[in-house]
């Protein structure tokens, strides 16, 4: 089978849709299968994946997510490859609606994965209306013969926009890559990975953190992930006294982010909206790393609180500090909750969604047949 990944998002865009569409390409690469990402032109090696990358120019010429792709060339890309299926990734970004009718154009079959939530996504009185002003989404996302979104949450928010049948297939790991030989607990290690942008949580998590030094001195937060808020967040470090217990890294390489994983003993999400899944919690839950984690959006369909990992209610900050020195100074308690989060993790496992995803193409394309 011949699979057009189609989507603004991919590299050097970081991020869940991003990490998502490199693991299935590759794990649908191990099952046989020819992969094609189309996404946009970008200053980027894209050797350096190893990946049948083909870039479309767009109106600006940036890589920005709402530039406009040049559609005549989108098309042409499609018509040259000839895919079997097209499989679009975030149900609001251009490259996804306009291969989307595309497909339409050129009777390609088309699957549709929406990634996202927003705020109240589950506001029923809110987003109804709100779809019919958004109308011309409407219209491009019921060009998709099949929806897929990654948790219940984004399912929800997708239907405000269709009315075809949503299925969940969640997001995926690569277990084995982040486990660990060894496990070591230091009871001091905390780890945060992820965009530095403002609703993942992270001036809650400063905030929770001076509490936490308080109780704890030698504690020590890596914050690893890029974004707007860096120079932000490295003022607020100096000017809180949090220098020598939080620690920003940048730029950091796959097996530099997985051995942090490995090493931390406590993993924090404290997004306070916007959260549809949370790639990372299972990355943590792979890495036997417990995690703490704001009871909101795809985060709740992930972790059972204290099962699987502690949640707490957004802008709590007390209690994110508290949950943090339980799981550091409990080593009963952290050492329990990770054993079962290793055991849940492995349902997520990349072998087992890639199945999932493969039986909706096949299915998809088994309609062309009379």
């Amino acid at each position: 089978m011949k699979i057009a990944l189609c989507s603004d998002y991919f590299y050097p865009k970081t991020g869940g849709i991003t990490t998502h569409i490199e693991n299935l390409a590759r794990a649908l690469e191990r099952r046989g299968h020819e992969v094609i990402i189309i996404t946009k032109i970008a200053d980027f090696n894209d050797e350096a994946h190893g990946l049948n990358v083909v870039r479309i120019k767009s109106l600006f010429h940036s890589s920005q997510t709402l530039d406009i792709p040049h559609i005549d060339e989108l098309e042409g890309a499609l018509r040259k490859e000839k895919p079997d299926i097209i499989h679009a990734h975030h149900a609001f970004s251009p490259i996804s609606l306009f291969s989307l009718s595309a497909g339409k154009r050129l009777g390609i079959k088309t699957v549709l994965t929406n990634h996202s939530i927003q705020f109240l996504y589950d506001f029923n009185y809110l987003w109804r209306p709100s779809s019919f002003v958004l109308f011309p989404f409407k219209q491009y996302i019921n060009n998709a013969d099949r929806i897929i979104a990654v948790s219940k949450a984004a399912a929800t928010f997708i239907s405000h926009f269709t009315d075809k049948e949503v299925s969940v297939i969640p997001n995926g790991v690569n277990v084995e890559e982040f486990s660990p030989k060894v496990k070591t607990f230091d009871g001091k290690s905390v780890l945060f990975v992820g965009r530095l942008v403002y609703r993942k949580g992270l001036h809650l998590l400063l905030e929770a953190m001076k509490q936490v030094v308080n109780e704890k001195r030698d504690v020590e937060l890596t914050i690893a992930g890029s974004g707007y808020l860096s120079p932000v967040l490295r003022a607020a470090v100096k000017t809180s006294g949090l220098h020598n217990n939080v620690f920003l890294r940048e730029g950091l390489s796959k097996s530099e982010l997985v051995k942090l994983y490995q090493t931390a003993n406590v993993f924090v999400l404290p997004s306070i909206f916007g959260e549809s899944f949370g790639i990372v919690l299972l990355e943590a839950m792979a890495s036997r790393t417990p995690v703490v984690t704001t009871a909101q959006g795809g985060a709740r369909e992930i972790v059972k609180h204290m099962e699987t990992g502690l949640l707490i209610k957004r802008n709590r900050i007390e209690e994110l500090a508290k949950d943090i020195l339980i799981l550091l100074e409990d080593k009963g308690l952290s050492e329990r909750i990770s054993s079962n989060a290793f055991r849940e993790v492995w349902k997520y496992d990349w072998n087992i969604i890639v199945e999932k995803i493969e039986d909706v193409y096949r299915e998809t394309l088994s309609k062309t047949k009379p």
